[in-house]
């Protein structure tokens, strides 16, 4: 396929991860509000901030990159100079929104199973709406920097794009440094480190059970309650590595696009490649809730049942 017949394909592309984030994140959102007890789990709250941050990139990011990639939308393109400017502040308000949820609830699971019996007091309900606030209200203002930068087009990648020059001014250079420093690069830092503590602490419980399955004879009924409460956790911990991995592995196409862009390389990157390296990234926007209602089998029921209640809806006279 050339870039040109490409290009009429991109806007599909868009179009389609936007249905699956509005579908996914919408339902995860809709069990959560629904059930006040799941709520009681403090990792269900970084959930919850992390569904509304990809629903809301989905409902301002990817519609104005619909858009703008459509051929039969080039007047936009001309006159509505602002629009990159909005799309840069709506795009990393909601992505460091994002990482930050998916970091404190990678960290809060990291800590229910290496301390569970110190989670509560760790993590009070208070103490994770304080947190939550904090990472909005501080994405927020990290991303209305991009306000006062000029935003070009990138129609390679149907974004906007804000080039690093020689000419930048250094306070500015400093602010964005220091911006994608702390508002992303350190959050995978903190995610990559927690699901190796909850990968070591899942394998470590595992020996566990086994030699003290090994070493106690005669007492089934007492070894097998013991695995029970303890497999819950595993299983849980299981669920949040596999959504943290899956995060990691989406993201490294577009680290690697970037590295291309600072130094300059990203020509050499055929524009397919490009365009496919940014938009995996963002397909993040509906993978960890779709992992979240496959993986844990109360939030599944749930979801079941609310799709269920919707299709009565539906089909009623």
């Amino acid at each position: 396929m050339s870039d040109l017949e490409f290009d009429d394909v991109k806007p599909f592309i868009i179009v389609a991860i936007i249905l699956l984030n509005l579908a996914l994140n919408s339902l995860v959102i809709a069990v959560i509000v629904k059930h006040p007890q799941l709520r009681e789990d403090r990792t269900t709250l970084f959930m919850l901030s992390l569904a509304l941050s990809d629903l809301a990139n989905g409902c301002t990011t990817m519609p104005i990159s619909a858009v703008v990639c459509s051929k039969t939308s080039l007047a936009v393109r001309n006159e509505l100079t602002y629009l990159p400017r909005i799309q840069a502040f709506f795009s990393s308000w909601f992505m460091v929104v994002s990482t930050n949820s998916l970091c404190w609830l990678t960290v809060c699971k990291m800590i229910a199973i290496t301390n569970p019996l110190r989670i509560d007091t760790i993590l009070t309900r208070r103490r994770c709406y304080c947190i939550i606030t904090g990472i909005w209200i501080s994405a927020g203002v990290f991303a209305s920097t991009f306000c006062i930068r000029q935003s070009l087009w990138n129609f390679k990648i149907c974004l906007y794009d804000i080039r690093v020059t020689p000419t930048l001014p250094v306070d500015t250079l400093a602010i964005l440094i220091f911006g994608v420093a702390f508002a992303l690069l350190l959050p995978q830092v903190i995610i990559v480190y927690s699901t190796v503590r909850i990968f070591n602490a899942i394998l470590r419980t595992h020996r566990q059970i086994a030699a003290l399955s090994n070493s106690i004879e005669g007492h089934r009924d007492f070894i097998g309650n013991i695995p029970t409460l303890t497999f819950k956790s595993i299983r849980s911990g299981r669920n949040v590595l596999i959504i943290c991995l899956v995060y990691v592995l989406l993201t490294i196409p577009a680290a690697v696009y970037t590295i291309a862009v600072i130094t300059h390389m990203e020509n050499r990157l055929p524009a397919n490649v490009q365009f496919f390296s940014i938009w995996i990234l963002f397909c993040h926007t509906f993978v960890s809730s779709l992992f979240y209602l496959v993986l844990f089998r109360c939030i599944r029921r749930k979801a079941i049942d609310i799709i269920k209640d919707v299709g009565k809806l539906f089909t009623c006279d």
